[in-house]
Parts: structure tokens; sequence; C-alpha cells
């Protein structure tokens, strides 16, 4: 494998696993904004509430698409980009009503509303296939030392019941049955690099989908 599709499968690794935390403000952002916002809009004062919640929001969905952008393109995507107070106080559209009700009357920042109500469920979902399969196969590649540590210090056969493989391999032994499920884990493993950059993907082409963006992606960068 080439140094560069080592960086980009990291950086794809990086991008599921840091889904779930941004997908966490995302939305505890847009519940607070709208439980806060909705009620005090017939007064007014709710206006700027809704309003920042959605440029918020539509900042973080465009900081997903840059990171993503990067990924794609075969650069390093710097996970030093952050959305700061100060980034936000200085935004002239909250300035004023007009402003509040230029973003509230555009259609396009309510895909950052939708973002992060989607989101959350979508980035537990990467987060979990993002750790499972990696520690999955090395599991299963560590069979047979499980079996001898269990067996040897335990006097507990971990393949005793595995009826799967002995209904394959009848005549196996439980210690040949753990180099089976080793082989798994290596193939597994094998496979990981195009699973990540193919999660990432599919990461990816929800994220144009609901920003709007043109870009497209089946499996990552070539």
């Amino acid at each position: 494998m080439k140094p560069s599709r080592i960086t980009q499968t990291v950086t794809a690794w990086k991008i599921l696993i840091g889904s779930l935390p941004r997908g966490i403000v995302a939305f505890a952002i847009a519940i607070a904004g709208l439980s806060a916002g909705l009620p005090l809009a017939v007064f007014f004062v709710g206006l700027p509430v809704l309003a920042g919640m959605l440029i918020v929001n539509g900042k973080l969905l465009s900081l997903e698409g840059r990171l993503l952008a990067k990924w794609e393109s075969s650069k390093n995507a710097s996970f030093a980009e952050r959305i700061t107070l100060s980034d936000i106080r200085s935004d002239d559209r909250l300035k004023g009503w007009k402003g509040w009700l230029s973003v509230l009357g555009n259609i396009q920042h309510y895909r950052g509303l939708g973002y992060g109500i989607a989101q959350f469920p979508i980035s537990i979902l990467a987060f979990v296939l993002a750790v499972v399969i990696p520690a999955v196969g090395f599991g299963l590649l560590l069979s047979p030392i499980a079996y001898l540590v269990s067996i040897n210090l335990f006097s507990f056969d971990l393949f005793q019941k595995d009826v799967a493989v002995a209904w394959l391999f009848p005549g196996w032994s439980s210690f040949q049955r753990s180099w089976f499920s080793a082989g798994l884990g290596a193939i597994l493993l094998l496979f990981l690099p195009s699973l990540l950059r193919l999660l990432c993907g599919l990461y990816a082409r929800w994220i144009y989908w609901i920003s709007g963006t043109q870009e497209r992606t089946k499996s990552g960068p070539a």
C-alpha cells in the first residue's frame, strides 16, 4: 500500500470517528435553538436565537464539507479547523433584524438545521462502524492467543461451542478453529482500508446531499 493510501485511510477513519462529537454538538445546538427560539419568536426575541442556530449549524456543515473535500483531493484534512465564538459574534447577519430575517428567509440555511437533526444518528452509525470493524478484525486475528490464554490460565475452551465452525469442519480441534477465526480476521483487516474509504465515501455523499454540494464520491480518493 502506498503511503498516500495509508494517509487517506487514516484520515477517513479520523473523519468517521470525529463525526460523532460534531454530530452531538450540531444536534444539541439545533434542539436548543428550536426549543428556545420558537416559543419566543412571536415576541421577536427568538428570531436572533433561531438565526444564530441556523448560522452555527451551517458553519458546522461547511466544516464537514471542507474536511471531506481535502480528503477526496488526497490532501491531509486539517483537524485544527474550528468554529470560534468570535467568528459567530462577528457575523453581520446577527447584528440586526434585517440580518435575522435574511437568514430565516433563505431556504439554504435550513440545510444546516436538517444536518443538525439527522447528523446525530448518522454520526453514531459512522462512529460505531469505524470502531467495531477494526476491533472485530484484530479480535479475530488474535483468536489463537486468546485460546491459549483461556485454556492454560482459566481451563476454559473459547471455541468449544463454536457451532458454525464445528458444523463446517466437524473434525477440527478448538485450536484449529481458532486459527480459522484468525484467518477471517486477517482477511477483514486486509480489506479494512478499502472498507474505511468506502464508509467515508458514503458519509461524504450524505454531507454533499444535505449541503446541496454538487461534488460526489463513490469510494473515496483514487
